[in-house]
């Protein structure tokens, strides 16, 4: 038989069960299959990619092949008439002249060295004559096309090209000092070359405001481009 005091305390243990504070629900959404499965194929974050090396040089190889052979008559060594009212510096040619020296040449894309012949010199105004950087230019152009030469440059090389050969230039430049301005990188400078039969002419012209330099040289034909 349950007595009043027994059947308190279970009453009261029954309230105490009863007022017991739930747990607040999670708010966190549990990540889904696709979420993981994404996350795991997530690729890892790229390395660094290294600096890139500067570019060499492009060499465009030239074809002397595509410059119309010329049998016109040439004049006197140097071959070169200068315009009325402009003079060499020395007037005894043949102490400007080399029966054989290495010069280089630019062909716009490519940097060719001929043994052979040259001359070179200065240019300079007659007694009375204002020098004309221009009145040079077109004359001399129109000389050397007369003998069936061709422009192939109004430039020289840049300064890769220039640092790529830095010590035979420099040696260059020392011997063949009047027409040294020619060879520093991107200088004016125009090159034409006469293609005869047996052999080629190359004439480099550097024309300053007040005085210029040129260059003439003459030795085998450059192997045709391949």
């Amino acid at each position: 038989m349950v007595t009043k005091t027994g059947l308190a305390s279970c009453m009261a243990m029954v309230l105490l069960v009863g007022c017991k504070p739930k747990e607040a629900p999670s708010t966190e959404t549990p990540p889904t299959t696709d979420a993981v499965q994404a996350s795991a194929e997530a690729p890892a974050p790229a390395a660094q990619a290294p600096e890139a090396a500067p570019a060499a040089p492009v060499v465009t190889v030239f074809d002397i092949t595509r410059i119309p052979a010329s049998d016109k008559p040439l004049p006197a060594w140097p071959y070169v008439v200068l315009p009325a009212g402009y003079h060499y510096r020395d007037d005894d040619l043949a102490s400007r002249s080399k029966d054989l020296a290495r010069v280089p040449l630019w062909t716009g894309g490519q940097l060719l060295w001929l043994e052979g012949r040259t001359f070179s010199d200065s240019i300079r105004s007659d007694e009375g004559k204002t020098f004309s950087k221009f009145e040079v230019r077109k004359n001399l152009q129109q000389a050397i096309e007369a003998l069936g030469g061709a422009r192939i440059g109004e430039r020289s090389y840049d300064e890769a090209v220039y640092e790529a050969n830095e010590k035979v230039l420099d040696d260059f430049r020392q011997e063949f000092d009047r027409i040294r301005d020619a060879y520093w990188y991107n200088a004016d400078a125009d090159t034409y070359v006469i293609r005869r039969a047996d052999k080629a002419i190359w004439v480099v012209v550097h024309v300053r405001n007040d005085d210029g330099g040129i260059m003439v040289a003459e030795g085998p034909l450059p192997p045709p481009a391949r």
